[in-house]
């Protein structure tokens, strides 16, 4: 079965809700996580019409933040955006803010957030309208990560973008760039729009300043930033944008960490694999104590309600653009390939005989019996 977070957070997790104060929300993601396919959560076992009794499996908890149940929500989520994409080429974009932010951060995720969001989706469509690069308005799905490889605070939007858009007058226009828009613009954009709103939540009191600091502190914080690099990466085009559709699924739902990556647990100290990407992106091995593991998985669950993943412009959800898009995919369809990458998955199963439907023993079909939870799963002899 392999190492699992749960088994950390079952081992240090409640130290941690003891010697420290969490939100709510990421007390009953510790909850969730340890009691995630055990017991507590009930279960259900699959038996066959003639009486023979196939195996018992217990419930996944559907946290966000828990790695074990990250698939199903992945499967989901790629199966919907079949009816959301067109069949373009794409491109994959990513918007930085300094690491000297981090700690305004830890204090107004949801504001930050909003204004990561926010400042990336102005800098990107303002240049999009620019005649000189495209002149129409793109589809973008923005999805917000706020992890490394060794899992510090580092947060950073993904974008995926078209290749193109609809001008004024509904029209499909291709970009004819390689690299779709100017990274040094597009950083300069970004850039002050995201330190206007700061300068501005904090003039509207809208911001939680860190003990002791003053409105004085966050204006030499922003202009001290001003000053730092930026990091706007625009990636060249993708004609089949799944592997990034898969690979900021695989992210959003399942947490900072993939379980496989865990190395080994003694109960003291957690080893996990990481790519240096500041060492051409070489794997390597870091140790971290226990605690300091569960403090920086638990720094990365987002608040209660908080949307991870939004859609802007031809992507947008709801309104006028669903018909517009309806229209878009006519001229650009969703090409047989990209439909099957997206929808051509494994079943959601930790255990490959939860995928049974007939009994291996007499061929009869299975049916299914819940289980409650509280009290083990009992088979039936």
């Amino acid at each position: 079965m392999g190492i699992r977070v749960a088994d950390i957070l079952a081992s240090g997790g409640r130290r941690f809700l003891a010697a420290h104060k969490v939100a709510p929300v990421v007390a009953d993601a510790i909850r969730a996580i340890m009691s995630c396919r055990t017991v507590e959560l009930g279960g259900h076992v699959k038996k066959c019409e003639s009486g023979h009794v196939i195996k018992a499996w217990y419930n996944a908890c559907r946290n966000r933040s828990c790695p074990r149940c990250s698939f199903y929500r992945v499967r989901v989520w790629l199966e919907r955006q079949v009816k959301t994409l067109l069949g373009c080429p794409h491109h994959h974009i990513i918007f930085t803010i300094p690491h000297e932010l981090n700690g305004l951060w830890l204090c107004n995720y949801v504001v930050m957030g909003e204004l990561l969001f926010s400042s990336a989706r102005e800098a990107l469509f303002t240049l999009a309208a620019d005649p000189k690069y495209l002149a129409a308005r793109p589809g973008v799905i923005m999805a917000l990560h706020t992890w490394g490889q060794q899992l510090p605070l580092h947060p950073h939007v993904h974008c995926l973008s078209t290749a193109g858009g609809v001008d004024s007058a509904g029209n499909w226009v291709a970009s004819p760039r390689r690299h779709f828009l100017p990274a040094e613009p597009l950083k300069q954009l970004f850039r002050g729009k995201f330190l206007y709103g700061l300068r501005g939540l904090g003039r509207q009191g809208r911001l939680r300043l860190p003990e002791g600091w003053s409105l004085a502190e966050l204006e030499r914080l922003c202009g001290e930033v001003e000053h730092k690099r930026w990091n706007v990466h625009v990636r060249e085009r993708y004609v089949n944008p799944s592997a990034v559709l898969n690979y900021l699924g695989r992210y959003l739902h399942g947490g900072p960490i993939g379980e496989s990556r865990l190395l080994s647990f003694d109960g003291e100290t957690v080893h996990f694999r990481y790519k240096d990407y500041r060492d051409q992106g070489r794997e390597k091995v870091l140790p971290l104590s226990c605690d300091e593991f569960i403090r920086r998985f638990l720094q990365h669950i987002p608040p209660k309600g908080f949307h991870m993943v939004r859609g802007f412009g031809l992507y947008r959800r709801g309104g006028s653009t669903e018909a517009l898009r309806q229209r878009v995919r006519e001229v650009v369809p969703i090409t047989p390939e990209l439909h099957a990458a997206l929808t051509t998955l494994p079943p959601d199963v930790e255990d490959p005989a939860d995928a049974l439907v007939s009994c291996p023993t007499c061929g009869a079909r299975l049916i299914i019996v819940s289980m409650p939870r509280a009290g083990p799963l009992r088979m039936a002899a």
